[in-house]
C-alpha cells in the first residue's frame, strides 16, 4: 500500500496544542515589487541570519499556523478543537492570546487546517477549512465583514468528495482575484493517477462569486514516470507581481532504503498561478540519510512567507537530529519526533541555504507557522503536542 503522508493522516487530528514562536526577519502578503522585477531585493538577504531564537510566549493559548492584522492593529487566528474552529487574538503583538469567538461549531463535522486571509484595505476576513462528516471530505470558506468579530458561510469550493481534499491555503493574487490551494486526491483521481496526491487551485474574479474563475488548476505534482506523487499543505508568496511561489510537502517519488521520506518542494508561476513552471520546480529542503537503514530522514508541514520583501522563508518539521531510525511518512504526526528547522533563498527564488534550528525544546511538534508583525520581525507559531503548551521565540 502506497505510504500516507502526514498532510493525509493530520486530517484525521484533533490539533489541540501548540507553540508559538517569533522572530525579527513578512505578512502573509507581501507588498508587490513595483517593477515585478524577477529577482529579490538584497537587502533583505542578511535579514534571516542570526544566533537564534528565544522565548516571547512561553505557556498559553493561541492559533495555530495562520494569523492575520485586523484594521485596527490587534492579531487574529484560527485553532480548530475538533468540533469548533475557535478564534484567539491579541492585543500586544502576540506576547499573549485570548479567546475571541468562534468560526464554526458543530458536533457532526471534524473540523481542520484552518487559514485565515484579510482582504488588505478593508475590514473583510475570510476563514477557509476543511470539513470531514459521513465519510467525506468538503473545503469550506466563511467570511467576516467586521474583521473577525462575526462569521457568516460565504462558499464551498469543492466537496463533498470520499477522497481526501484539504489543508487550503488563501491568496490574493496582484489584480484583486481570491484564490484558494489545497491538497487534493480527487483532482489526480480525476486525471488518471488514483491513490496520488496533487495540489490544486481555484479562484474567483474578485473577491465573490463562484471558483471557477481558473477552473482547477494543477500547481504542484511530480511528473517523472513511475514515480508517486503525493504533495499538499502548500503555502504561496507573491515574488513580484504575477510571478508566484509554492512551497508544498510531499513523498519521495521512489524509495530511499525502501520507504519513501517526507521532502519539501517549491514551484514557480509566472502567470498569477494560472500556469505553473515545472522547469522551476525545486527541492526546498531533503534531509540527510539515516547510515544504519539507508533511509531518509523527513522535512514535512513547510510554511512559507516573503521576508521583508526579499528572501523566502520556509519553517517545517523535520526529524534528522534523532540516532535512530526516521519515522515513516505515514506515521501520525503526533507519534513521531521533531524538531523545527528554518531555511531561505540565498542570491535568487531559485536556491536555498542550509537549515537551521528554530526550535529543539521539545520532540512532538508540527504545523509551523510563519507571521511577519512588521518589516523583518517575524512570528513562528508550532504546535507542540504536549499540554496544551505555546512558546514564542525571536532572535
Amino acid at each position: 500500500m502506497n505510504p500516507r503522508p502526514s498532510s493525509l493522516i493530520r486530517s484525521r487530528l484533533l490539533l489541540t496544542c501548540a507553540v508559538l514562536f517569533t522572530a525579527p526577519l513578512s505578512a502573509c502578503a507581501p507588498a508587490e515589487d513595483a517593477d515585478g522585477a524577477h529577482e529579490p531585493g538584497a537587502r533583505s538577504e542578511e535579514a534571516l541570519t542570526g544566533p537564534g531564537w528565544t522565548v516571547l510566549q512561553a505557556s498559553g493559548p493561541a492559533p495555530i499556523r495562520s494569523i492575520i492584522r485586523r484594521s485596527d492593529g490587534m492579531l487574529l487566528g484560527p485553532r480548530s478543537s475538533g468540533h469548533e474552529i475557535e478564534v484567539w487574538a491579541s492585543t500586544n503583538n502576540g506576547a499573549s492570546w485570548f479567546r475571541h469567538g468562534s468560526v464554526a461549531n458543530n458536533a457532526a463535522v471534524d473540523f481542520g487546517d484552518v487559514t485565515m486571509l484579510r482582504i488588505p484595505g478593508t475590514t473583510t476576513v475570510f476563514c477557509a477549512f476543511r470539513e470531514y462528516s459521513n465519510g467525506q471530505f468538503r473545503i469550506t470558506v466563511t467570511r467576516s465583514n467586521n474583521d473577525g468579530n462575526d462569521w457568516v458561510y460565504d462558499s464551498t469550493v469543492v466537496g463533498p468528495v470520499s477522497r481526501f481534499v484539504g489543508a487550503p491555503f488563501l491568496f490574493v493574487r496582484a489584480n484583486g482575484d481570491l484564490q484558494v490551494y489545497y491538497d487534493s486526491e480527487e483532482l489526480a483521481a480525476a486525471k488518471g493517477y488514483p491513490g496520488h496526491q496533487w495540489v490544486a487551485m481555484q479562484g474567483r474574479i474578485g473577491t465573490s462569486g463562484a471558483w471557477t474563475a481558473y477552473g482547477v488548476v494543477t500547481v504542484s505534482r511530480e511528473k517523472a514516470a513511475g514515480a508517486l506523487s503525493r504533495e499538499g499543505m502548500p503555502t504561496v508568496v507573491q515574488l513580484g507581481g504575477d510571478r508566484l511561489m509554492v512551497v508544498a510537502e510531499g513523498v519521495e517519488p521512489f524509495p530511499t532504503g525502501g520507504a519513501r521520506a517526507n521532502v519539501i518542494h517549491s514551484t514557480q508561476s509566472w502567470d498569477g498561478g494560472r500556469t505553473w513552471d515545472d522547469t522551476m520546480r525545486r527541492t526546498v529542503y531533503q534531509s540527510r540519510i539515516h547510515a544504519g537503514t539507508g533511509r531518509r530522514y523527513n522535512a514535512y508541514a513547510p510554511y512559507a512567507i516573503r521576508v521583508g520583501n526579499g528572501p523566502v522563508g520556509v519553517a517545517f518539521c523535520t526529524d534528522e537530529d534523532k540516532t535512530t531510525a526516521p519515522d515513516l511518512s505515514s506515521t501520525p504526526p503526533d507519534q513521531r519526533q521533531c524538531h523545527v528547522g528554518y531555511v531561505s533563498t540565498t542570491t535568487n527564488f531559485e536556491t536555498w541555504s542550509g537549515t537551521s534550528a528554530i526550535w529543539t525544546g521539545s520532540t512532538q511538534n508540527y504545523t509551523p507557522g510563519l507571521f511577519e508583525r512588521s518589516l523583518n520581525d517575524v512570528i513562528v507559531t508550532i504546535d507542540a503536542f504536549f499540554g496544551n503548551q505555546r512558546v514564542m521565540r525571536r532572535p
